[in-house]
């Protein structure tokens, strides 16, 4: 699984950007056939958009053809191993199929099939006992090889870190992605979903009745466990981030980490700048009207200079006390010297 997994990630992040560039070549060629005019020239808006768009078919293609894979890819369960549905079926129905399977499988009769012979004995022994069948349903197969669980508890306490080691698993995947700038898009949705599969996970094995959600899916996919359904959405989720990233950038340009020191210095340049003009403009209003006897005029203009200097003097407090509040943050951060 953990192999498939990589696989899987390496292909979402070579072979989009590939494919992408072959399916707008294949469609400008169509284009040329039947409307050439239409066929956008390079480095245009068109062009552009064509491109995104081609970019956004591929993706949401390989993603729809990644969870059929990893539907078709998980293995034969114990139901399909006996002909049943996990829904709906009689005990009689189990008995039947496996001693009809036993008899064919019988190292007396079909000689090397030791293992499998074995593999349907366990197989049936778990689907007989309700208390092990609820596990598996649950909690999967590796959950019922627990020897010394006797009691549903038992068998879900023992399955329980190794179902959470899963989400610790995608959780710090989702940060080291973040760490190196990768999945920058849906960091929101990405945990809140982590959450909620998490929450769904441990009601569906710790409840009797399932979650709606899987009772639903079950009419998509009625020779799948609950458990197994599960695994398909789990791998839903990550090939739906995956593809958000790669959809984002040519929808939602990323914005520049610009950091607020930064913003900060900007701002108070700018004040400084706009109050030594302020300055001059007084001054040479001032000079405009001296000698002239248009005092009233003079008393207007330098007025409404007068109103705006007032504006600037309280960004200019303002200023000053943003930068008082900026010295003593960083004075806080920075640790005392060590005593002689």
């Amino acid at each position: 699984m953990a192999g498939g997994d990589i696989g899987g990630i390496f292909g979402w992040m070579l072979l989009p950007p590939f494919a992408a560039k072959c399916t707008l070549i294949a469609f400008h060629w169509i284009l040329r056939r039947f409307s050439p005019h239409l066929v956008p020239h390079p480095n245009t808006a068109k062009h552009a958009q064509h491109q995104r768009f081609s970019y956004i078919f591929v993706i949401l293609l390989y993603l729809g053809y990644t969870l059929w894979s990893t539907e078709k890819g998980l293995a034969p369960n114990y139901y399909a191993m006996f002909g049943l549905d996990p829904g709906s079926y009689a005990p009689q129905q189990l008995r039947s199929n496996f001693r009809r399977l036993s008899l064919v499988l019988h190292p007396d009769k079909n000689p090397g099939s030791e293992g499998l012979f074995i593999h349907v004995q366990g197989a049936y022994k778990v689907l007989a006992d309700p208390i092990m069948r609820f596990v598996y349903d649950r909690a999967g197969e590796a959950a019922v090889a627990c020897t010394s669980c006797k009691s549903t508890g038992d068998f879900i306490l023992a399955a329980l870190p190794r179902r959470l080691g899963v989400y610790l698993v995608y959780m710090l995947g989702s940060i080291g992605v973040q760490v190196f700038g990768i999945g920058v898009y849906g960091t929101y949705w990405r945990y809140l979903a982590i959450a909620c599969f998490l929450a769904l996970d441990v009601l569906m094995m710790t409840r009797l009745t399932e979650p709606a959600v899987i009772r639903i899916l079950h009419w998509v996919m009625p020779r799948r466990t609950s458990f197994e359904i599960a695994q398909v959405l789990q791998q839903v989720m990550m090939c739906f981030f995956i593809a958000l990233n790669q959809i984002g950038p040519h929808f939602i340009p990323q914005e520049k980490n610009v950091s607020t020191v930064v913003l900060a210095k900007e701002l108070l340049v700018g004040l400084e700048v706009t109050d030594k003009e302020i300055v001059g403009r007084g001054r040479r209003i001032v000079d405009m009207y001296k000698g002239t006897g248009l005092e009233s005029e003079l008393a207007a203009d330098f007025g409404a200079e007068m109103k705006l200097g007032m504006t600037m003097g309280t960004s200019k407090s303002f200023r000053t006390e943003y930068t008082e509040r900026m010295n003593d943050e960083r004075q806080k951060t920075v640790k005392p010297a060590p005593q002689q």
